[in-house]
């Protein structure tokens, strides 16, 4: 079983990763608004904004599921609340999507670092939510076998 020690180190550490790329994603936006109304681009804009898109789709997921973290760790809810449907992150083909490929010089190099880094974290973040997921169903499971 995972301390809560553990966990807690683990929830910080993913919780400021996350940050961090919320952070470079509206600071990458910030500067590109300025690029677009200085250097207009029709394809362009449209492909980095649904990349963007993307990126922030991927995070607020991320964050929503922190979030329910934060909540168990500190006994505000249950862990079957906290593994449930709503908090768990599915398989989205939208965010599971590795558009880039191959496309790379469509794009700034902070956005690729952006789409690469928040599909990687995405995807970690998408174990763990199954993993918890199976842990409170086993345990929901065993809890109704013994009573």
């Amino acid at each position: 079983m995972i301390t809560n020690r553990f966990s807690s180190i683990l929830y910080d550490n993913t919780y400021s990763e996350t940050l961090t790329l919320l952070t470079k994603a509206e600071k990458f936006l910030k500067s590109y608004s300025l690029q677009r109304a200085q250097e207009p681009n029709e394809v362009r804009d449209m492909r980095i904004n649904c990349e963007m898109t993307r990126v922030t789709a991927r995070l607020t997921q991320i964050m929503a599921w922190l979030l329910a973290q934060k909540a168990f760790l500190a006994g505000e809810i249950a862990l079957e609340e906290a593994s449930s449907e709503k908090y768990m992150i599915k398989s989205d083909p939208f965010c599971l999507a590795n558009s880039i490929n191959g496309q790379e010089e469509h794009y700034p190099l902070p956005m690729r670092e952006l789409l690469v880094d928040s599909l990687g974290l995405y995807k970690r973040i998408q174990a763990l939510s199954q993993r918890m997921n199976q842990t409170a169903t086993f345990s929901n499971q065993s809890s109704k076998t013994l009573n």
